[in-house]
């Protein structure tokens, strides 16, 4: 069995790039994603915006499920 060795080094360089730009790739898009989303989603909102979900933590104001699903069919939301 004969084996070339600039086959394999030729499959060697090969395998080394691919890995290099697939982290070079992995590390941009990290990037990107890191660019896109914001840092806390779960901050209280500025402005004119108000949070959709409010957790309820006083028996009082508890509701049913059944009442909020009345609700929520009866404001159309």
């Amino acid at each position: 069995m004969i084996i070339s060795i600039r086959k394999v080094a030729a499959f060697i360089r090969f395998v080394l790039l691919f890995t290099v730009l697939t982290l070079f790739f992995y590390h941009a898009l990290s990037l990107v994603n890191q660019w896109l989303i914001p840092t806390d989603p779960y901050r209280v909102p500025v402005g004119h915006a108000v949070k959709a979900f409010q957790p309820e933590n006083s028996l009082e104001s508890w509701v049913t499920p059944r009442e909020r699903l009345r609700l929520y069919y009866w404001y159309g939301e």
